[in-house]
């Protein structure tokens, strides 16, 4: 039981170091230049290994993609509930979903994701997935500070529509290296959106 445990322990590492190695590829070289033993170099194990995880370049994008949508599901999970101020706690969450900066790997994933996802139905749907539990986190932010009497609106997924298309557009142009946007920019013109959506005092 012990040894079987450990097995699993050490195969879940493994795959893990593969993901990581697929990601930083893939957003170094895009999804059509990577190759599996560019991967496999990069995790430090053999081309083998590799696709016994992952037998194609799709197969190894939707896990890439699932891998880092639920690393960025659990850092949300263990610190938004944390946070008791509405004002902050939405922010925090804006800091956890927007690009970290140019080149940021998870949104050249994302990329390789949306140029694909026309024409692969499992790619869709996986798409579809983290976009529905995204909104959901969002709408949970926002009805927390409403409860709390901090935000209003009469329309929630209204609002989460709107910010959610603002996150993700100036993202892709962080990522992209737009002179224009920095990241401290971006996120101060999210709350700034925010606030005209959800401030009780602007409405008065």
């Amino acid at each position: 039981m012990e040894q079987a445990t450990e097995r699993r322990s050490k195969g879940r590492a493994r795959e893990e170091s593969v993901l990581r190695a697929a990601m930083e590829a893939i957003a170094e070289l895009g999804l059509a230049n990577v190759r599996m033993v560019d991967v496999a170099m990069r995790a430090g194990i053999g081309p083998g290994h590799v696709t016994y995880y992952f037998p194609s370049k799709a197969d190894l994008l939707m896990r890439a993609i699932r891998w880092s949508e639920e690393g960025l599901r659990d850092r949300i999970d263990d610190e938004i509930s944390r946070i008791a101020d509405p004002w902050k706690r939405l922010r925090r969450l804006f800091e956890l979903a927007a690009a970290q900066g140019p080149g940021d790997p998870a949104w050249v994933l994302w990329f390789e994701v949306w140029a694909k996802a026309g024409t692969d139905q499992a790619l869709a749907e996986g798409t579809d997935e983290f976009e529905t539990w995204w909104r959901t986190a969002l709408s949970d932010a926002i009805r927390y500070g409403c409860d709390r009497g901090s935000f209003t609106t009469e329309n929630v997924d209204e609002v989460v529509l709107a910010v959610s298309a603002m996150i993700d557009g100036l993202s892709i142009q962080l990522t992209l290296g737009a002179p224009s946007v920095t990241r401290k920019r971006m996120l101060d013109m999210c709350v700034s959106a925010a606030h005209r959506y959800l401030d009780p005092s602007r409405k008065a």
